[in-house]
């Protein structure tokens, strides 16, 4: 998970995809938060959404 977070830093945007959101995407997905990154959300159709609840 550690080299995730390293490569997550060379990023300026997170895309999310698929309706289920496993433990290690949703500390990915709160690191991004926490960098203020931009964040898009994608169904299992990859149809943009808005984030999941």
């Amino acid at each position: 998970m550690h080299f995730n977070y390293v490569l997550l830093g060379k990023c300026t945007k997170l895309w999310v995809f698929g309706g289920v959101v496993s433990r290690g995407m949703a500390r990915e997905i709160g690191v991004a938060k926490k960098r203020r990154m931009k964040i898009r959300w994608f169904d299992h159709a990859m149809k943009e959404v808005n984030e999941y609840a």
